[in-house]
């Protein structure tokens, strides 16, 4: 680790003492007036939003949005192994295509050809944003008729694979798309090996202690998902009306693992176990977003969300001593959303924006199996608001308040509960290459209906959980402070910290029984707290067409009963990118990890270290990409998740594709038309609304 950090803080140094260099972005020319080069910057900072042109080369080598981010080296902007787009601190970032809510499958349709810009806010004041704390809004050349067909498929040599469809037509202010996916998955060898200890109290006032080790020997996988999507969007000046409507269907008609389980002190040969899964989830929705501008001075937003799902899952755990535990559920669940924001604008003293969010869960959830019960649970949120936020010189500020009232109802028990949230952000720029920015946030959050069930599920001999009805909302604060500093096309660099407590919070408790552990949640749980820092900075060489990116970051950890869980991680990624022509090849290499898996449990996640290498040729219309990733690691262990807690420990071993030598061909091909002066965002795949089944 010491060599690994010691090369990133020498090409930082190197970033730095090039700073003096220029470079002449692609989609800009340079003017040449008495022998002196002025320069156009592609990238600016500013109080309330920062903007970042992408260059020709970037645009030509990207096959999506998040692909295009990743070249761009947006200093505020994290992109993972995964595609997740986040903050440097590991926040989401919501993502907007001409100030209009975009998905993850959206920004797989975008043409990259028609990007403009991209602009980075935190906190906006602008209502089409819809109060999103941190956003990324592409900004895209238009048509004033015709659109594009666009084709996008991969495949690898892990037996899965992806075709999706995107087509646009637009005439003048109305705009109609229409897309469709469709993904598979084969694979041979998942699952994982678990290592547990239980430690049980005996008659005699002593504890019993052994361990329990389920080692897998094969494992398989299938996976189908397909999506069709339809929208209609009508834009005019002071009218904007996006309504969506879409479907998903997501199959997975097996989920096979066999292997022996093992006891230690021994108490028995090795035992044959197997286990097979199925689940199958079908989810309707709609997304609605209608946008009027009354004057000058006074706007109106809505955003009006339905999603419906229905849930099957089943599965049977077997051994050869103990027998079989079959479990199965039935969900249907709904969500009602709707955010209403009225804006004012008060001119050189800022804008006010009232707001009002609803939120209907409702949750029917029927059990077989080891357990039989009946779930009927909903939950109810109203939140007023009022949002202020000004511009002054080189300050942008941001403050708001407002209240949730919430109803929680399971079965025949009831809970009403309210409490304020407060946001507060202010950023200072001097200059278009210095920015610093503060927030602060507070706010409680629902427990999922899933959590509350009632029932006991026995999962394995040794294993059973269950819920709590009487979980009530649960606060948390965060904090962070972030500096970018852009003096040139060459460089950038951003140095970040942040903090997040959790107050209140319910957590898995692990209780002996008489059979062996169950599973329960308690609320509350001891204290949480996470920070996170670093520092993220990339240089550009031989007119950008050498592009070199690094990060380095720290993240600490409390985690309080039943836990007692102190950690420190500090790890570090590379990426290089080279363009020659229409071709362009990169490199990759993301250090081993270790993070929390969220705050409800004490769970220890261990990542493997990630690497690829890739080349890819591009035009207007066809862009090819073939990737090897990982590929000295021919095993498929991927990740380590550990948890200690009073009378059991948990360590699990998991096996996938993630971290297997890999070899991906990725080909799209788009066709354009018609007279492109305006542009939209195209249809993408939804999704529903999660389940009320116990997790």
């Amino acid at each position: 680790m010491n060599n690994r950090l010691n090369i990133l803080w020498v090409s930082l140094l190197l970033a730095g003492s090039a700073m003096a260099q220029s470079t002449e972005p692609d989609s800009i020319k340079a003017q040449v007036l008495n022998e002196v080069v002025v320069e156009a910057r592609n990238q600016r900072l500013g109080a309330e939003v920062s903007t970042y042109i992408p260059t020709s080369k970037q645009k030509n080598a990207s096959q999506t949005a998040t692909d295009l981010l990743n070249r761009m080296a947006i200093p505020q902007i994290k992109i993972s192994a995964n595609d997740d787009i986040t903050d440097l601190a590991g926040k989401s970032i919501d993502v907007f295509i001409d100030f209009l809510p975009a998905s993850k499958e959206d920004l797989q349709g975008m043409r990259m050809q028609d990007v403009k810009k991209v602009e980075y806010y935190d906190f906006p004041s602008d209502p089409r944003f819809q109060g999103k704390a941190h956003v990324v809004n592409f900004v895209m050349q238009k048509y004033e008729y015709g659109g594009y067909i666009k084709a996008h498929g991969w495949e690898n040599t892990s037996n899965a694979g992806q075709i999706s469809l995107y087509s646009k037509l637009q005439y003048k202010r109305m705009t109609f798309d229409i897309a469709a996916g469709y993904f598979y998955l084969s694979q041979k060898h998942t699952g994982g090996d678990v290592y547990e200890t239980f430690r049980l109290p005996q008659t005699d006032g002593g504890a019993g202690t052994f361990g329990r080790n389920s080692i897998q020997s094969n494992g398989k996988l299938r996976k189908n998902l397909c999506w069709p999507t339809f929208k209609a969007l009508y834009s005019s000046e002071k009218i904007t009306i996006q309504n969506v409507l879409g479907a998903s269907f997501d199959h997975s008609p097996n989920d096979n693992s066999s292997g022996f389980v093992e006891y230690k002190p021994a108490i028995s040969d090795r035992i044959d176990y197997s286990q097979t899964s199925a689940n199958r989830v079908n989810s309707l929705s709609y997304n609605g977003y209608w946008s009027f501008i009354l004057n000058d001075k006074n706007a109106i937003t809505f955003s009006p969300r339905y999603a419906y799902s229905h849930t099957n899952t089943s599965s049977l755990y077997a051994e050869e001593t103990a027998g079989e535990f079959y479990n199965a559920a039935k969900d249907n669940s709904h969500q009602f959303s709707g955010n209403l924001t009225y804006t004012h604008s008060f001119g050189k003293w800022g804008s006010l924006n009232a707001m009002l969010q609803t939120i209907i869960n409702s949750n029917r959830t029927d059990y077989s199996g080891t357990s039989s019960t009946k779930d009927n649970a909903r939950t109810y949120r109203v939140g007023p608001g009022v949002q202020y936020s000004v511009t002054k010189g080189k300050f942008y500020g941001m403050a708001g308040v407002g209240y949730h009232w919430d109803r929680q109802k399971y079965l025949d028990y009831k809970d009403d509960s309210g409490a304020p949230w407060v946001d507060f952000s202010l950023q200072y720029s001097p200059n278009d290459r210095h920015s610093v920015r503060g927030e602060f946030h507070h706010m409680k959050s629902i427990p999922s209906s899933s959590y509350r069930s009632s029932a006991i599920i026995q999962s394995n001999p040794l294993m059973s959980y269950t819920g709590n009805p009487d979980l009530i909302s649960y606060g948390s604060y965060d904090a962070g402070l972030n500096y970018s500093f852009i003096p040139s096309n060459v460089f950038s660099l951003s140095a970040f910290a942040s903090t997040w407590i959790v107050d209140n919070r319910y957590v898995y408790d692990y209780v002996p029984t008489e059979t062996g552990i169950l599973r329960t949640i308690k609320q509350p749980g001891g204290g949480y707290s996470q920070w996170t820092y670093g520092a993220y900075a990339t240089l550009r060489l031989f007119e950008g067409k050498l592009q070199l990116t690094s990060q380095l970051t720290g993240k600490s950890v409390h985690n309080g009963e039943p836990y007692n869980l102190d950690k420190t991680n500090v790890n570090c990624a590379f990426q290089a990118t080279c363009y020659l022509d229409n071709w362009n090849f990169s490199g990759l290499y993301y250090s081993t990890q270790g993070y929390p898996d969220g705050c409800m449990v004490g769970t220890w996640m261990k990542t493997k270290s990630y690497y690829r290498i890739a080349a890819g040729w591009s035009n207007s219309s066809w862009n090819l990409q073939l990737q090897f990733a990982n590929f000295a690691r021919w095993n498929w262990k991927s990740e380590e998740s550990i948890m200690h807690s009073r009378y059991y420990d948990r360590i699990e071993q998991t096996y996938s594709i993630n971290d297997h030598a890999l070899a991906r061909l990725s080909v799209t091909y788009t066709f354009g038309f018609g007279k492109k002066i305006q542009r939209g965002n195209e249809a993408s795949q939804v999704s529903g609304v999660n389940s009320g089944i116990l997790k």
